[in-house]
């Protein structure tokens, strides 16, 4: 499962997006702007600062900005940093099937929706997210 923390993450990054390249943004304007507690997005820029992503200045012209072409981040790679190893079921981490059947027919069709969705996920980038935001509003 994909925790509510990966998903600010990434509405985080996609914030950041939204400002034209190089433009600072402060934690609590990000908090504020996309209704997430300030204490979360604090933690969650140090980790989205140390996967190279972000960057932030202290003081009072001081904010938060992007570090790389938000092109370069999908949705994968972000569920993944926060998450850990994306699954949609046990079983497809572990070598063999569950110890109560010696051939699982479900684990072929667990495989076949874990890849889909993955492909989905890295398809996605944080730019995509940007551009339609920006497009619905």
């Amino acid at each position: 499962m994909i925790t509510k923390k990966a998903e600010y993450a990434i509405i985080i990054l996609a914030e950041l997006a939204s400002h034209p390249e190089g433009t600072v943004i402060t934690s609590k304007e990000i908090a504020r702007n996309r209704a997430i507690p300030s204490n979360l997005v604090v933690q969650l820029l140090a980790v989205l600062k140390e996967a190279g992503w972000t960057t932030g200045t202290r003081g009072p012209a001081g904010g938060i900005r992007l570090l790389i072409d938000p092109s370069e981040i999908n949705l994968r790679q972000v569920v993944e940093k926060i998450d850990g190893p994306i699954g949609i079921t046990r079983c497809l981490f572990s070598e063999t099937p569950c110890q109560n059947k010696t051939h699982c027919s479900l684990r072929g069709i667990w495989a076949r929706a874990q890849q889909n969705m993955l492909s989905v996920l890295e398809e996605v980038s944080i730019k995509d997210l940007a551009e339609k935001a920006a497009k619905d509003c």
